[in-house]
């Protein structure tokens, strides 16, 4: 077996490679027989099966669980949001569900929700690039490593719960473990043969239709969901349309052995574009849209094929194997609000001239394929009651970025045309490839009213990147450990203490232009960081449940856009703090006082203070400056009544402090409203759910009740955010 090429070293860490090609040892087919290694090791010395029912019961595709008692022994911020908090918040997104938990912001992009942009306790919210997202235990970015944005996402009708984990215990889902992890759980497959049909509608062109159909013969279950959702965009002009189908099945062998298999379609039509607005035509008009042949297509097709194994009453054996295939597509005529692309004229003005200029087309495909092997077993090492979970996973991810030229008119496709040799209608043919062998092991030591959790990460990743128009390529190697450590006490009655620390890495997203020294993908180095996090958990009593949490990440190796050299570059510069306070309240009636009605209040409260640590003159950084998209106070509020006879209402509001929208703080609005102060805004919304008879309920839900008009975001120009929203619809169940 050859040697691993020797490594460039930058502060004593490997991050490139001299050779262009990938040690032999590291292929795909070396790394796929070292994991099927692995996955038979635990066979072959698996303990006599018994008939008792298993101890461990937690199925490998949740990251906590539902059961209260889950979060006992979890040493961090963590919650769940369940079915009726998603009914509560209606199909319309996903991204209102979790508005409600404490430490989480979400920038407005589209009313769907399909444009993700989630960020976690300050760090950089567009397109959720710093949070690992799940659906059932598997990455769903668009390349966990290469390129970590969001183009997908489960909407609301499909899923079951949402699971969010922070601090060390994310250490065991990467690559992203900085920010936090979000697990989407789908729904279950009913026991015997059922479903449910449903239609939503609404104003500014909303519609949504649901069809869920399942059961249960002998020991295979087979559920289906077809989702179809249409609705207008924050501008006019704007629409987008979704069909999203998935097929699920369990197969039970026997009371041991189990096999989910699933499969997901999601196609996306919109009619939207990059470009936001310039603070005149905003003035003028906040919902204005003159690019209206702007397009964004997404076509998504997902496997998973989970197996799980109880081994014993104690050793639980999992194989979790996943795959997607995902093309997306943007025809722009501008990239942002300062000009047009492609334009006899200066494009300078207020794009009233769009329909005689041309546009870019940027196709890319991403091919996502991964098999990771996991183990549980509970054991009494040195006297002591242990659950050690510990896995391995292979990924791989190939991926394709294109960007041509059309100067014939705002619709002109330019595909496959042309001289594609010298580029005169490809500008850009770019390919990065990434093979990743990580692996984790965590044990939780349960010392009597203390339960101790160490834990490690391992990440290991190969990329190359080509141009394939000039040939020109570049490679890297990255090896990085990651530790961690949390502890709980429960000495006191109802009340979990909590803290931990552990080491996060963030993979880094590859820009879109070409660095001008190597004519590739610019490469920069991963995002590292220590954090720090202490709390508490507790239920005074039945029907009273809150948490407060203290946060701290110190991030190094940030990655910052270079302006003074080029307004595409980006490089690794400076250090930013993010810390704050974190608190989330429930409060039922009649649980705590015993009421034949239940009156219910949640709350979420965050505070961030997140500011950049050191001074980066060329990228304009400077030390104490706030970083942008960082709020420092999010609120969500929200009040309701459930009553015996069916009928549950809920009004609450949402409230967003001033952020800025650029790193050199800028406070007066320049002429592209690309930056400049981002004023702070609060928005109400409600929710009656009515269930009519046994099986049909009917629905409706308000967002934006005031129609208040405030700006979502100044990427790429102003961004307004969602207008008044009202929607309702009925819900049949068989």
């Amino acid at each position: 077996m050859p040697p691993f090429p020797k490594a460039k070293s930058v502060e004593g860490r490997p991050v490139s490679i001299d050779s262009d090609k990938p040690p032999s040892w590291f292929r795909p087919a070396i790394m796929t027989v070292t994991i099927m290694t692995v996955i038979n090791i635990p066979l072959a010395t698996a303990a006599p099966i018994d008939n008792s029912p298993p101890v461990l019961e937690l199925p490998s595709f949740e990251i906590i669980g539902q059961a209260p008692a889950q979060l006992k022994d979890i040493p961090a911020a963590a919650f769940v949001i369940d079915k009726t908090t998603l009914d509560r918040q209606g199909p319309l997104s996903t991204k209102d569900a979790l508005r409600t938990e404490p430490g989480i912001y979400i920038v407005d992009e589209d009313v769907l929700g399909r444009r993700f942009n989630m960020g976690i306790r300050g760090l950089d919210p567009r397109r959720s690039s710093r949070t690992q997202l799940l659906e059932d235990g598997v990455p769903i970015q668009l390349a966990p490593y290469g390129d970590p944005s969001n183009h997908y996402i489960p909407t609301n009708n499909r899923i079951d719960h949402i699971e969010v984990l922070k601090s060390s215990g994310q250490i065991m889902y990467g690559p992203q473990t900085i920010g936090g992890v979000v697990n989407f759980v789908s729904a279950e497959i009913p026991k015997e043969f059922g479903g449910s049909v449903s239609a939503a509608g609404g104003n500014n062109g909303y519609y949504d239709t649901q069809l869920r159909l399942g059961g249960t013969v002998d020991n295979v279950g087979l559920s289906l969901d077809y989702i179809r959702q249409e609705a207008d965009g924050n501008r006019s002009g704007q629409h987008q349309t979704v069909d999203d189908l998935a097929l699920k099945s369990l197969i039970k062998f026997n009371d041991r052995h189990r096999l989910m298999l699933k499969g997901t379609l999601t196609h996306e039509d919109a009619r939207v574009g990059e470009s936001g607005l310039t603070s005149e035509m905003y003035r003028k008009n906040p919902r204005t849209n003159l690019l209206r042949n702007d397009q964004f297509q997404v076509q998504r097709y997902a496997g998973q094929a989970l197996y799980e194994f109880d081994m014993s009453d104690t050793i639980h054996f999992s194989t979790n194997i996943y795959g997607n295939h995902m093309f997306r597509e943007s025809i722009r005529q501008a990239n942002d609000s300062s000009a047009l692309n492609n334009c006899s004229v200066s494009g300078e003005a207020d794009f009233s001239q769009a329909s005689t200029c041309g546009n870019e087309q940027r196709p890319r495909t991403y091919n996502v394929f991964g098999i990771e092997p996991k183990l549980v077993f509970m054991h009494h090492l040195f006297g002591v009651k242990n659950e050690t979970t510990t896995g391995i996973r292979g990924h791989f991810e190939w991926a394709d970025r294109e960007r041509y030229v059309g100067n014939a008119g705002p619709t002109d496709k330019t595909q496959g045309t042309g001289d594609n040799n010298n580029g005169r209608n490809r500008h850009q043919n770019n390919s990065l490839n990434t093979e990743a062998l990580s692996f984790y092991g965590q044990n939780r030591f349960f010392l009597g009213d203390f339960t101790l959790t160490p834990g490690i990460r391992v990440e290991h990743y190969y990329q190359d990147n080509i141009n394939h128009i000039d040939g020109a390529s570049e490679s890297s190697v990255h090896t990085e450990a990651l530790p961690g450590v949390g502890v709980t006490y429960n000495g006191i009655n109802n009340v979990t203490l909590f803290t931990g620390v552990h080491r996060g890495f963030a993979p880094a997203r590859i820009d879109d232009v070409m660095n001008p020294a190597t004519n590739v993908l610019g490469q920069v180095k991963p995002e590292l960081s220590i954090n720090y996090e202490a709390g508490i958990r507790t239920t005074p009593t039945p029907g009273l449940s809150t948490e407060l949490t203290y946060f701290r990440i110190n991030l190094e190796n940030q990655i910052v856009n270079e302006t003074l050299i080029d307004d595409d570059m980006w490089v690794n510069a400076g250090k930013s703090v993010h810390q704050g306070m974190e608190s989330g309240l429930r409060l039922d009636s009649d649980r705590l006082f015993g009421t034949a009605y239940n009156y219910y209040l949640t709350t979420a409260y965050t505070y961030i203070d997140a500011y950049f640590d050191s001074d980066v003159p060329n990228a304009h950084i400077v030390e104490g400056n706030r970083l942008p998209y960082a709020p420092e106070h999010l609120i969500n509020a929200n009040i309701g009544m459930e009553t015996p006879w069916g009928l549950d209402i809920r009004f609450g509001l949402q409230s967003v402090s001033q952020q800025f929208g650029d790193k050199e703080n800028t406070l007066v609005e320049d002429r592209t409203g690309r930056e400049g102060v981002i004023p702070g805004y609060t928005t109400f919304n409600v929710s009656a759910n009515y269930q009519v008879v046994k099986n049909v309920k009917v629905y409706m839900n308000g967002y934006n009740l005031g129609n208040k008009t405030y700006i979502a975001s100044r990427i790429n120009g102003i961004q307004p955010g969602q207008g008044f929203q009202m929607i309702g619809g009925v819900k049949w169940t068989f």
